[in-house]
C-alpha cells in the first residue's frame, strides 16, 4: 500500500472473472485480506505481487532468441564455437522477453538472433550471444 508503506499485507484470491482482456493481457481477481485492525479503508489502492510458480526450470530470454519453424520450436545453443539446435517450450511473455524451457543449463550461450538455416555443428566466429 503506498499509504502504508513497508507494511505487506497477504491475500487470498477467492474470485476469477473468467474472462481475460486480450489486450491487456490481463484478468479480473478479487482477493480477499485480513483486516482486523482496520487499516485498510476503502478505496485505497494497493501494488501487489503474486508469485507465479512454475514446475520446471526456466530461462527468460529475448524472443529474438526463440525460432518457430513449421516443425518445431527451438533455441539453438553455441557450445565449442558450434551450434546445438535444442527443441524447447515458450512460457510466459513480456515486452521483448519470452519464458523458455527444456534441455538448457545455467551458463549456456544461445545465439541472440538465430535462424532455422543455422544447422546443427555449424561453425561460428564474432556472432553475439545471450547468456542463461
Amino acid at each position: 500500500m503506498k499509504s502504508l508503506p513497508g507494511q505487506p499485507f497477504k491475500a487470498v484470491i477467492n474470485r476469477l472473472s473468467g474472462s481475460i482482456d486480450s489486450r491487456l493481457r490481463a484478468q479480473r481477481v478479487e482477493m480477499d485480506v485480513i483486516n482486523n485492525d482496520k487499516k485498510l479503508l476503502p478505496g485505497m489502492v494497493a501494488e501487489v505481487n503474486l508469485p507465479l510458480p512454475a514446475s520446471d526450470s526456466t530461462f527468460i530470454v529475448p524472443k529474438t532468441a526463440v525460432v518457430n519453424s513449421t516443425e518445431s520450436v527451438y533455441i539453438i545453443r553455441v557450445f565449442n564455437n558450434q551450434t546445438q539446435k535444442v527443441e524447447i517450450k515458450t512460457g510466459r511473455d513480456a515486452n521483448d522477453l519470452i519464458e523458455i524451457y527444456g534441455n538448457l543449463n545455467e551458463g549456456d550461450q544461445l545465439l541472440f538472433t538465430p535462424s532455422d538455416e543455422i544447422k546443427n555443428g555449424t561453425v561460428l566466429k564474432n556472432i553475439k550471444t545471450v547468456t542463461l
